[in-house]
């Protein structure tokens, strides 16, 4: 025969302590914030990768566009100094008669110190002259020559010579020329003193 327990009395029930509750809830809390922190990390990895790829692309086509902004300047370029060449060939400057003619203008004591091409047309001149009146002189008889469509006198300067030499010794003058060429009137005049000769 079995016997059967019946136990009138209620049962009590078991108390949970606090310390139980705040481990289940700050583990909670524990998975919840790894879980934030997970999907903010992989949030951040994904963005970074975007960007990464647009960084990439943008550095394409800035390459791209440099390659054909170069490509253009330099096929500019080329077609510029091949057009420079060109022109150069076929309208030569002939300097040693220019200098010819110049030299035949100067005084007895007037030198050419120096003589710049600073365009095809255009002449800086520096002459050497015993006086500032001989400099006047100089420019009078350029302005009266047709191959020249100007003449200026930019400056008239000193030079003293050494103290130590005679006292009486008069200072050197110099004087620079700006000189803008009519080549095709100076050319003409060569051909003329061509067919003359």
């Amino acid at each position: 025969m079995k016997l059967i327990d019946i136990n009138l009395l209620p049962q009590k029930e078991r108390k949970r302590n606090a310390f139980t509750y705040s481990m289940m809830g700050t583990a909670a809390l524990f998975i919840l914030i790894l879980m934030f922190m997970t999907l903010s990390w992989q949030s951040t990895v994904k963005e970074t990768k975007r960007t990464d790829e647009r960084i990439e692309m943008t550095k394409k086509v800035i390459e791209a566009q440099q390659t054909k902004v170069l490509g253009a300047e330099a096929s500019n370029s080329v077609g510029k100094l091949s057009k420079t060449v060109q022109e150069m060939i076929d309208y030569p400057v002939k300097t040693v008669p220019i200098l010819n003619k110049l030299i035949s203008l100067l005084p007895q004591r007037g030198f050419i110190q120096q003589f710049e091409y600073v365009d095809r047309d255009l002449i800086n001149l520096t002459v050497q002259f015993d006086s500032s009146r001989e400099a006047a002189y100089y420019l009078s008889h350029l302005k009266e020559e047709k191959w020249l469509l100007k003449c200026d006198i930019l400056e008239i300067t000193t030079e003293q010579l050494d103290d130590s030499a005679e006292e009486d010794v008069l200072p050197r003058y110099l004087a620079s020329y700006s000189l803008h060429l009519d080549p095709e009137k100076f050319q003409e005049l060569l051909e003329e003193e061509g067919g003359e000769g």
